[in-house]
């Protein structure tokens, strides 16, 4: 009796695993269908509410840039994220996301009718083009990299040993989005009206719509739309996947010998 317990214990992690992944896939689809859908706005035809606007990046006049930590380059936008490999059974394994940051100074959007202040909202929103640099297990990161890590109290460099030609340890990739002035993006979210002069005013982008969609991105939204409708079938059947191997093994001890 207890095996049948330890089993369906262990059944129902494998069920609520499979239904959160596929919810993941569901809001990954459903936010991309969202996406085809909306139509793009003019900056000079803005108005509150949901909105998605497409320009160039630029920089506020009084504005610094900020350099990016691993590949030293001045940026409006920075995303930040460190994986590390776990291992599963039977030789397998995953990559884990163990930190991730997003920075932004002030965004303005042109698209030849005006400008369009952009914030990032404080849960983020970047969804841009990486760089990675892979770190094998006891192996030194780049000095970048390695600064980074020595300064960022979330994270430590990994232990490596030795164990004759072989090595052992963490294996690490370290990704870096960059926002650039001048790139061209994407932008979706809900605009607010802001008092720009005495009888005029003006808007900003910052924060998701009602749907929770926020998306500021240097890819295009055909790119953008086919990533997410690509990922949220991965992660449906996935999800799918555990959700049955959960029920299987739910049933399979009460099933008469």
């Amino acid at each position: 009796m207890d095996q049948q317990f330890v089993i369906s214990l262990g059944s129902i992690v494998f069920v609520i695993a499979g239904l959160v992944t596929m919810n993941k896939g569901r809001r990954e689809r459903a936010e991309s269908t969202r996406m085809e859908e909306t139509e793009t706005t003019r900056i000079r035809d803005v108005s509150p509410g949901p909105v998605e606007v497409k320009g160039t990046v630029h920089g506020a006049q009084d504005a610094s840039l900020r350099t990016t930590p691993f590949s030293d380059t001045d940026a409006l936008a920075v995303h930040v994220e460190v994986q590390e490999w776990h291992t599963g059974g039977e030789g397998g394994g995953n990559w884990k996301t163990i930190f991730e940051e997003e920075t932004a100074e002030p965004i303005y959007v042109d698209d030849g009718t005006g400008d369009l202040l952009v914030e990032l909202p404080a849960d983020g929103g970047l969804n841009l083009e990486q760089d990675e640099w892979k770190v094998e297990a006891g192996d030194d990161p780049p000095e970048s990299i390695r600064t980074y890590v020595e300064n960022e109290p979330e994270l430590d460099l990994p232990e490596g040993h030795d164990i004759g030609p072989l090595s052992t340890g963490e294996r690490r990739r370290y990704r870096e989005g960059v926002l650039e002035p001048g790139e061209d993006v994407y932008v979706l979210g809900t605009a607010r009206e802001t008092q720009a002069g005495w009888d005029t005013r003006d808007y900003v982008i910052g924060g998701p719509t009602a749907d929770g969609d926020f998306v500021l991105s240097d890819k295009s939204e055909a790119q953008l739309v086919k990533e997410g409708k690509r990922g949220g079938l991965v992660f449906l059947a996935f999800g799918g996947l555990l959700t049955v191997v959960g029920l299987g093994l739910l049933v399979f001890p009460f099933l008469p010998v």
